[in-house]
This record gives C-alpha cells, sequence and structure tokens, in this order.
C-alpha cells in the first residue's frame, strides 16, 4: 500500500493583453516515446559511463501546422526538458544554423535527506530555460519555422535502464 499526498498552489493575473503561448514539443528520441540506455562496458570507471543521444530538427516540427500559416517563426520563452531520474545527467538545446546553446539543463540531485522536500535520495530536478520582457530574463529567442535544432541528452550508464525518455516541452508566441 502507498499513502501519498498532492499540493496544488495556483497564481493567476487578470487578463490584460497578454500573449498566447503556444505549446512547441519535440522528443529526441524520435517519437518512439521511450527508449532504453544499454550497460556501459565492463570495468569502464563510473564517471566515464555516459550514454547519449542526439537528434536534429527543424522548428516547424514542433507545431502543429495550423499555427505556421504566413508566420515567421516563434518566440521561445520556456524550454524544459524531460528525462527519468536518476539516470538523467544534463540535456542541451543548440541553434544548428549558428552554433548557439539556447538552453543547458543539468539535473540537480537529491541529497537523501528526507526530511527535507525535493531533497530525497535519486529525486531529481530540471529547472526549465526561460526568457520575457521582465527584469533579469534574457530577451525572448526567435526561431524561424525553418531553424534547424539539436539536442544531445546524456545520462549515467553504469546500468542497464529501459524506458528513458528525451523530450523538450516548450512553450512561445507566434510571430505573424
Amino acid at each position: 500500500e502507498m499513502t501519498y499526498q498532492l499540493k496544488f498552489r495556483f497564481w493567476f493575473q487578470e487578463f490584460s493583453g497578454h500573449k498566447k503561448l503556444e505549446r512547441f514539443y519535440y522528443q529526441t528520441e524520435a517519437y518512439a516515446g521511450e527508449y532504453d540506455i544499454p550497460k556501459c562496458e565492463e570495468g569502464t570507471p563510473p564517471e566515464e559511463c555516459i550514454h547519449s543521444i542526439t537528434a536534429r530538427w527543424q522548428v516547424k516540427d514542433m507545431v502543429d501546422h495550423r499555427y505556421i500559416g504566413n508566420s515567421k517563426g516563434f518566440e521561445l520563452i520556456y524550454a524544459g526538458p524531460h528525462c527519468h531520474a536518476p539516470m538523467c545527467i544534463d540535456v542541451e538545446l543548440y541553434n544548428s544554423d549558428t552554433g548557439d546553446l539556447i538552453c543547458h539543463v543539468d539535473s540537480i540531485r537529491g541529497k537523501g535527506n528526507s526530511s527535507v522536500g525535493y531533497d530525497e535520495k535519486d529525486y531529481i530536478k530540471l529547472n526549465p530555460c526561460l526568457w520575457g520582457q521582465d527584469r533579469g530574463l534574457l530577451k525572448p529567442q526567435f526561431l524561424r519555422w525553418d531553424t534547424n535544432l539539436t539536442s544531445i541528452k546524456r545520462c549515467n550508464s553504469t546500468n542497464l535502464h529501459y524506458g528513458e525518455m528525451a523530450s523538450w516541452q516548450m512553450r512561445g508566441i507566434v510571430i505573424e
């Protein structure tokens, strides 16, 4: 038997000319949903047991094409990778046309302190990359529909692991 609790907190602002954020999504594992991490070769030091997966695609492949119409692309506001604990090491997203790193996310691991929330052993946290007009944020990145992207995801391969994921969940403003 397992008992758990969920706690939700909601914030809202009255609508006042806000811009609509569209959802953009891509799976580095090429729409397989999940993939398997092979165990590294016997005798490999644990710090060298790293498996990586790479994907290349265009921005237009991330969105329902009816949103494209006559628009030019979108301003990236939020980019959050998805991968599974405790194997995930980091995930990177590049603009392949310029070579610029758009987003790098390191997994933040729990230290094993069960008396502190989100610090349990093998807990993993992935902070997203954020852009916007607010103070402290970088200016949103404009990505044309034909912009080429590359994603690289690395994970620990000390042990064989089934059901790993490597997707990007993004939000942006379509620019007409």
